[in-house]
């Protein structure tokens, strides 16, 4: 096996936040594989919920735009390798400029794989002297029963669309559905959910987390009965059904954290969004359901 280097130990750190050595120790045990050791400290408890694991180091400007019917909004991020770069007035032009065409320009809603878009890009890179790209973006087209709306950060590095359905009189509810998709934007920018809900997150994907949960238990316990030990205090075992009970409850931690819909609300914590959103189909009298969302945020996955 080859030798693990510093650069790997640091990137493991930076990643997990982990010390040197459970970096090390993690790497060793993972063969250098990256992914395999966030695992492992996990498993450990040494890497909270390694949180920065898809960050991608990158600097860059996220951009939106509506169209004037408010029919079509468009979303995209932008990246480069500096600060400075980003907030260039050049940079800053071009990603406000392949917005507002991608939203009449069907060759353009996917600036990432569109090589007209890259030639424009290529340009202002050569002139700025940096690696630059289209990261991702998106176009929403609303329908006769939908709306959206988007929240861009005041740093433009951070933001988020939503389109909300609606099955009443749209023409009179549009207002208060634009608000609340971007309220809601406001909520993915501050919450980073992955998922819409639950139903949406891979199954494999949570068998992982239910594994990786169980593991950190059973060191929890392991500890507890060494300390048992050592100290001559009493162990209580904890009975299979509160085991089992306790791993579900952090399961469903993980669906309230990672889908938009399970969040506290960033309004009034003390209801979901999906609370939210009923209450807004109470108010317009109409059933109002959140269709989808994008969240962009600079340099994390």
């Amino acid at each position: 096996m080859a030798a693990i280097t510093s650069e790997q130990v640091r990137d493991l750190r930076t990643q997990t936040g982990a010390g040197i050595m459970d970096c090390k120790s993690a790497l060793n045990e993972s063969a250098g594989d990256i992914a395999k050791a966030v695992e492992i400290l996990r498993k450990k408890g040494l890497a909270g919920l390694a949180k920065r694991a898809g960050r991608t180091m990158k600097e860059g400007v996220v951009v939106a735009k509506t169209s004037a019917d408010g029919k079509t909004a468009s979303f995209l991020e932008l990246n480069c390798e500096t600060d400075f770069v980003a907030k260039n007035p050049d940079v800053t032009g071009l990603a406000a400029a392949l917005a507002t065409d991608m939203l009449a320009d069907a060759s353009l809603e996917n600036p990432a794989e569109s090589e007209k878009a890259k030639e424009r890009l290529q340009a202002v890179a050569m002139k700025m002297g940096e690696n630059m790209q289209i990261r991702r973006g998106v176009v929403y087209h609303t329908g006769v029963n939908s709306a959206a709306n988007y929240y861009v950060h005041n740093d433009n590095r951070k933001g988020a669309i939503v389109e909300i359905g609606f099955d009443g009189d749209l023409a009179a509810a549009k207002a208060e559905l634009e608000t609340l998709a971007k309220e809601l934007a406001m909520q993915s920018v501050a919450m980073s959910p992955k998922y819409l809900k639950r139903e949406e997150v891979p199954a494999d994907l949570v068998e992982k987390e239910r594994e990786i949960y169980k593991a950190k238990m059973q060191k929890d316990d392991e500890d507890a009965k060494a300390l048992s030990a050592e100290t001559g205090k009493p162990y209580k075992v904890k009975p299979p059904e509160a085991v089992a009970k306790m791993l579900e409850g952090r399961v469903n931690k993980y669906f309230q954290e990672s889908c938009l819909l399970e969040q506290a609300s960033i309004r009034d914590s003390k209801m979901t969004v999906s609370q939210a959103v009923k209450n807004v189909s109470a108010k317009l009298g109409g059933n109002v359901t959140v269709k989808r969302f994008n969240c962009f945020v600079v340099g994390v996955e």
